[in-house]
């Protein structure tokens, strides 16, 4: 299913991701493509029964933006 980490699409890129913000675009990315998601805390989510780190920061492939990154544990 997924890589062992991957970026989620984050509109706002110029500002840096909060805690909602990121629950949002997991949120969204999980819903448009059918997969299952729990938030096991602010920094945690599980996706289709694997656990990711959830990163908020810059982003090195996006010249300077912010990036939302999901990184398995």
């Amino acid at each position: 299913m997924f890589k062992k980490a991957f970026w989620v699409p984050y509109d706002e890129s110029w500002n840096y991701p909060t805690v909602l913000k990121a629950k949002e675009a997991i949120s969204k990315y999980c819903e448009d493509n059918g997969y299952a998601y729990t938030f096991n805390t602010d920094d945690e989510v599980m996706i289709d029964g694997k656990t990711y780190e959830i990163y908020r920061g810059y982003d090195p492939g996006s010249r300077g933006n912010y990036g939302i990154k999901c990184k398995e544990k």
